[in-house]
């Protein structure tokens, strides 16, 4: 409607400027000899009559105004001006600038900064990376705290609101991942004028191929991309890989990309531990030549690495899983209050949660760090993530609430061969997904959590699968130069990495978010089930067990089944045949080893038993074994001395027990609480073998909630 307008005002005008041309041509001549033309940017020159002084005012104020509402009243008073002129110059001046000043709203969206420095792109893929790249020339004392930059988006008929930061040299920048496809409007605002009112829009297309978007959150238990497909966590950890030199940061990439894994944890503090006692060669914050941090300030030479290291891992299907804060420093990172922890936060998640493979570990080991308000920050985490990346708090022995509402998923870690009862606790206790992220090391590095052979490290892999939950795995085999991957990155020399990747991939073969644990279905083995569609059946040797007993299952749902046998350990498949439903009881000519079972249509093949078809494997005769109904139970477990003190803690009953027997001489906090109760005896000679034995008494009673 304005342009409709401003066309009619110049058609109605044009006769009477026609007329005029000549005498302005005139007046123009004489301007210049009177310097009033060039002037009137500046003021009129005495003698102007009344109404070319009004002209000049409104000249100004045309120059610097950007809103609609005073380009309106400019031109009102404009027009009105040139009704009543009498000069032919200035008629023609006014009717020119009123078309100008009507007009001008329409060229641009109001309000609008007309800075030609601030760049965007005009097209972007879906949960790719919008990136507004401001510019300022003021000065300020501290551009990270002083001034801070927002930018509102409007894409297909959602709004968001995305802080920004300063990237240094007079640069601030604003990014989006958009996650719907279509046309897209922004408008940033500032208190600094050369940031604000920036305007402009973008088309989103179709996502990179590859690209499903973030994760998140699915069925409760597991964890879908943005765009529906299921993601399996199987994550590995090389705590400190960004804070060494880039020639190790690309030979772990390097290495990376030969696995399965679907999940990198790292720090981006630098850790100062056992085989870390390195500097990196940048710091999160700038230091001076005497290596005093300046805290009030950040270093974004330190983020564009971690920036550039993130994109590379998302384009080999990883995520990226960064770890806020950890204890183990020198530097002084550790040890930051309140506000300089917040600032942090704020700094980090406005750079990196534009990323769509990111996730937000808020500390590795919280409860060995200075205590902190960690309810408060991870609630700042979740406020200032527009895309709602997952967050977790990773414990050391104490754990924290993940019943929490800012917390998506349970991180554990637990280094006994129970970690997969203690996944399952945290399974039925907060009804979250559940990661072990730390379960003990594939490796040599003289440590205790740091020696597991390949075989115990898969195993003890599967066995938390098996009981619904994620993990992560280490390797610490020691290289020369004390380079390890678990540390630093650089190479992968165990041998679970192929067999984790294998364990994926049957995971996956299955409808594994619909399959839960089911320890009804089965006796001396464990068993994932989605009753009458598919079921995972795992069988190893006992903790004590001389011979392996037979196994039992109990299929149901489908009149015909197929059977696998599956060796995780050669990461070899064998289809046995088929069979029927009903309780089934069976050996198998190998362990470890898994069943897969699927149903499939009647007809496909002839049922036999499972106990027929492992003989037949094997070219064996089958054994007549009968099956023992009554041995299906799923009774909840109990307490007993085998778990751990800070478990133990966390059950009023259980901790009554531990009160009650338990010498004062035992502490009742740090390190100490990750052993379990029948380990105590071997360093502690005040818990004896008789004491244990009362407490064992006590504690078998209390059922595990």
């Amino acid at each position: 409607m304005k342009l409709q307008a401003c066309i009619v005002g110049l058609l109605i005008t044009a006769a009477r400027a026609a007329a005029t041309v000549m005498y302005f041509m005139h007046e123009l001549n004489a301007s210049r000899n009177t310097g009033w033309l060039i002037g009137v940017s500046m003021q009129a020159p005495a003698g102007t009559d009344t109404r070319s002084q009004a002209f000049v005012t409104l000249f100004h104020r045309f120059c610097k105004s950007r809103r609609l509402k005073g380009h309106l009243e400019m031109f009102h008073e404009l027009a009105v001006m040139a009704r009543s002129s009498t000069d032919s110059f200035l008629t023609v001046a006014l009717l020119a600038l009123g078309v100008i000043t009507f007009c001008a709203p329409v060229l641009a969206v109001e309000p609008t900064n007309t800075s030609n420095s601030s760049t965007w792109e005009p097209t972007v893929q879906q949960w790719g990376l919008q990136e507004l790249i401001l510019h300022s020339h003021r000065n300020y004392n501290n551009p990270f705290q002083d001034v801070k930059v927002a930018a509102v988006f409007g894409c297909s008929g959602q709004t968001v609101k995305v802080d920004g930061f300063y990237d240094g040299e007079g640069t601030w920048k604003v990014r989006l991942m958009p996650t719907q496809r279509g046309s897209c409007t922004f408008k940033t605002s500032s208190k600094d004028t050369a940031l604000s009112g920036v305007t402009g829009r973008f088309v989103v297309e179709a996502p990179s191929a590859g690209e499903h978007g973030p994760v998140q959150v699915a069925k409760t238990y597991h964890f879908d991309y943005a765009d529906g497909a299921p993601y399996f966590p199987l994550g590995t950890t090389s705590y400190n890989w960004l804070n060494r030199d880039p020639e190790l940061q690309e030979h772990t990439l390097a290495a990376l990309r030969q696995t399965g894994f679907t999940k990198l944890r790292f720090g981006l503090f630098p850790k100062w531990y056992r085989f870390n006692r390195v500097d990196p060669p940048t710091f999160p914050f700038p230091r001076n030549a005497e290596g005093q941090f300046d805290f009030e300030r950040f270093d974004p030479r330190f983020f564009a690495n971690v920036e550039a290291r993130i994109r590379e891992l998302n384009a080999v299907g990883v995520q990226a899983d960064v770890i806020l804060f950890h204890p183990y420093d020198k530097w002084g990172f550790a040890k930051l209050d309140q506000a300089h922890n917040e600032a942090y936060l704020r700094y980090v998640v406005a750079r990196l949660a534009a990323y769509s493979n990111v996730w937000w570990t808020m500390a590795n080991e919280y409860d060995l760090l200075p205590p902190r308000d960690w309810d408060r920050l991870t609630a700042l985490v979740h406020a200032s993530d527009p895309y709602g990346h997952p967050v977790g708090v990773h414990n050391f022995a104490t754990w924290y609430d993940h019943k929490k509402p800012s917390i998506d998923h349970v991180i554990l870690q637990d280094g006994s061969p129970k970690a997969a009862r203690t996944a399952a606790i945290a399974l039925k206790r907060y009804h979250k997904p559940v990661v072990v992220d730390e379960y003990g090391y594939e490796g040599n590095n003289s440590e205790p959590w740091g020696e597991l052979t390949g075989p115990e490290e898969v195993s003890r892999h599967w066995d938390i699968t098996m009981a619904g939950a994620y993990a992560s795995h280490g390797d610490t085999y020691v290289h020369p130069g004390g380079v390890l991957w678990w540390a630093a990155g650089g190479e992968l020399d165990g041998e679970s990495p192929a067999r984790l990747a294998f364990l994926k991939l049957v995971m996956t073969s299955l409808p594994f978010q619909d399959m839960v644990p089911a320890p009804e279905l089965v006796v001396n083995g464990t068993a994932l089930a989605k009753p009458g569609e598919a079921y995972l059946f795992r069988v190893v040797w006992g903790e004590k067990a001389l011979t392996i007993p037979p196994t039992q299952v109990r299929l149901a749902g489908a009149e015909l089944f197929k059977v696998e046998l599956i060796d995780p350990w050669r990461m070899k498949i064998y289809p046995l045949g088929y069979t029927e439903s009903g309780d089934q009881a069976f050996k198998l000519p190998m362990v470890p080893a898994l069943l897969r079972i699927t149903a499939v249509a009647k007809g496909e093949g002839a049922p036999l038993p499972i106990n027929t078809l492992a003989a037949n494997f094997v070219g064996e005769t089958p054994a007549t074994l009968p099956v023992t109904p009554a041995l299906f139970n799923a009774g909840s477990p109990n307490y007993s001395v085998d778990f751990a003190i800070g478990q133990l803690q966390q059950n009023p009953a259980a901790n009554a027990v531990l009160e009650k027997y338990l010498p004062k001489s035992v502490p009742r906090s740090g390190f100490i609480t990750v052993v379990p109760l029948d380990v105590l005896p071997k360093f502690m000679p005040a818990v004896s073998q008789e004491l244990l034995q009362s407490m064992q008494a006590e504690l078998e009673k209390i059922p595990v909630e």
